[in-house]
């Protein structure tokens, strides 16, 4: 059933879904672990976010729960995802520019976000994210006081961060955004780990040759996405229209 609420709220949900959807195709899921958060423009009191007893395959534009900063449900009997709470409404608290977090805790993500140096610029992928790329180390987010706040400001003004020994978060001025940035990160990741299964020395990409990787990749060349969205949209309608629901 279709909830009542404006269109920006409707809009921010559908898009929402999409995302939860598109981590189920592209396999960025652990259990009902893990969230993607979307800020509703006409509404700066509250964000939406995943209740924890649902898989992502199972989500939908009203499923979703309308939280508020302050950690309170608008819909009562959903399952609190606390974590999530904790780490989305700090992002999205500090930096107001963004309108979708996404924290995955991939099978690749968190290899490499275990290795002493981190995402090294062994692909075109890893370029697209080395130079809006941030690290924090591992704490718990709910038995840390401020573990929101130090993560935001790790984050600093970077659009994508390792989370050592966790997994990735990334971020977006619009669901388009955030899904390329999680994309490509998550893609260098993959491939450095199948290279360094294979040698201890590989070849690196040069400095020069990073350089415009990182202008491919950076947000001042944004929002990034914008091309392959309305494709991963009509793949879905094809696939999963009833993410609209």
């Amino acid at each position: 059933m279709v909830i009542e609420c404006s269109p920006a709220e409707r809009a921010a949900r559908i898009e929402l879904a999409a995302l939860y959807r598109l981590a189920v195709k592209f396999g960025w899921t652990d259990l009902t672990s893990t969230h993607i958060s979307a800020r509703i423009s006409d509404d700066p009191d509250h964000y939406l976010l995943n209740c924890h007893d649902f898989m992502f395959a199972e989500i939908t534009a009203s499923s979703l729960t309308r939280m508020s900063f302050d950690g309170e449900q608008s819909e009562s009997g959903r399952t609190l995802n606390l974590a999530g709470h904790l780490i989305h409404s700090s992002i999205l608290h500090a930096r107001p520019e963004i309108s979708f977090v996404i924290h995955s805790h991939t099978r690749a993500g968190i290899a490499v976000s275990a290795m002493p140096d981190g995402l090294l610029p062994l692909s075109q992928h890893a370029g697209f994210v080395l130079g809006t790329l941030a690290s924090h180390p591992y704490q718990d987010s709910t038995a840390i006081a401020d573990e929101g706040a130090a993560l935001a400001q790790d984050l600093g003004q970077n659009y994508a961060m390792l989370l050592q020994n966790h997994g990735l978060l990334v971020v977006g001025r619009t669901a388009a955004e955030a899904f390329a940035y999680h994309y490509y990160l998550e893609m260098a990741c993959k491939i450095q780990v199948d290279i360094l299964s294979c040698t201890a020395r590989p070849i690196k990409i040069t400095e020069p040759a990073m350089l415009a990787l990182h202008r491919w990749g950076s947000p001042e060349n944004g929002p990034q996405g914008e091309i392959q969205w309305p494709a991963l949209m009509r793949m879905l309608e094809r696939e999963q229209p009833d993410y609209r629901d």
